[in-house]
C-alpha cells in the first residue's frame, strides 16, 4: 500500500465503543475494517436499541492519493461527500455546503486505544467564526 491518509488510518482498524457527551447513557459500536484488501475503508457506526446506524467508505483517487474522500450514508436515508486527511494522530473530515457544513476533528492517543473527538456543524459554508459545537465523541478501542 502506498504511503496515504488511509495507510495512515490503519491503526484505527478494529472495534470501537463509542460514546458521546450529548447522549452519555447511549453507547455504540464503531467497526473500522478494509474493504477490497486494502483498497478502502468502511467505517461502520451502530447503535441498535436507537435503531441509529452510519456508514461511511473511505478511499482515495490514484491521481490524487493524498486526498482522502468520505462517502456517508446513514439510518435517516442522509448522503454526504466529505473530505478527510490523516496527518500523524490526528483524523479531519469535513464538508463545506451551502447551510449544513460540517466537520469532525479527532486525536488518537499514544497507546492507540482512544480516539476523541469533535463534531461541529455551521449553516455558512466557508466563515470560521460560525462553526457549533455539535458533539464530542469518544472511541474506545474493543479489538
Amino acid at each position: 500500500m502506498t504511503d496515504s491518509p488511509l495507510a495512515a488510518m490503519a491503526a484505527m482498524i478494529g472495534e470501537w465503543r463509542t460514546t458521546t457527551d450529548r447522549y452519555p447513557d447511549v453507547v455504540g459500536r464503531t467497526t473500522i475494517e478494509w474493504l477490497a484488501g486494502e483498497a478502502f475503508l468502511l467505517v461502520r457506526y451502530t447503535v441498535p436499541e436507537a435503531g441509529i446506524e452510519r456508514l461511511w467508505a473511505m478511499g482515495v483517487d490514484d491521481a490524487y492519493p493524498e486526498r482522502l474522500k468520505v462517502l456517508q450514508y446513514d439510518s435517516n436515508g442522509e448522503r454526504r461527500i466529505f473530505n478527510g486527511a490523516v496527518t500523524g494522530p490526528l483524523w479531519r473530515v469535513w464538508r463545506d455546503a451551502p447551510g449544513d457544513s460540517q466537520r469532525l476533528t479527532g486525536n488518537l492517543d499514544e497507546t492507540q486505544n482512544t480516539l476523541r473527538a469533535t463534531w461541529e456543524r455551521s449553516e455558512s459554508e466557508l466563515d470560521p467564526r460560525t462553526w457549533e459545537h455539535e458533539l464530542d465523541i469518544i472511541f474506545t478501542r474493543i479489538t
